[in-house]
């Protein structure tokens, strides 16, 4: 498990290091792009999930995924298998929002000093990264993304 979770977290570096520092090359383009990558990253969340759940049926014999209580949050996510399974979320999605930004970032032309941080802080807190690009862009050309973003 612990194989996995180094893997987990070295899979995504070559792509957020391309998105923050070789913006203009044609593989970060492409692979900012990449449903095959993006789609690997889910993929690594649905096996974690499938080990937490396989791991708790062999402890109990029961399945006791509860997502609609915070206790039962707390408990899925106290276990290791829970914790990769809820990290493994985590950069699946906030892959997938870095890769959003940093393509509005290029379609917008927005300078290193918005994308790199925006990125930057996508990869290590989410939704703050998400939130400084779209202050950037509330700032720059009014409230909301036009459509096809």
């Amino acid at each position: 498990m612990e194989t996995f979770f180094k893997y987990l977290n070295s899979f995504p570096m070559p792509l957020w290091l391309a998105m923050m520092f070789a913006p203009n090359h044609p593989l970060t383009e492409r692979a900012s792009r990449s449903s095959s990558l993006l789609g690997i990253a889910a993929a690594h969340y649905v096996l974690a999930i499938l080990n937490a759940v396989r791991q708790d049926q062999n402890s109990g014999g029961e399945v006791k995924l509860d997502i609609m209580t915070l206790e039962g949050v707390r408990t899925g996510l106290s276990s290791s298998q829970g914790a990769l399974a809820g990290w493994a979320h985590m950069l699946a999605l906030d892959l997938f929002t870095g890769a959003w930004i940093f393509r509005q970032c290029r379609r917008f032309n927005a300078p290193g000093w918005v994308r790199i941080p925006a990125l930057f802080f996508t990869l290590m807190s989410g939704p703050f990264g998400l939130i400084l690009f779209l202050l950037w862009y509330g700032r720059s050309f009014g409230e909301a993304l036009p459509e096809n973003s």
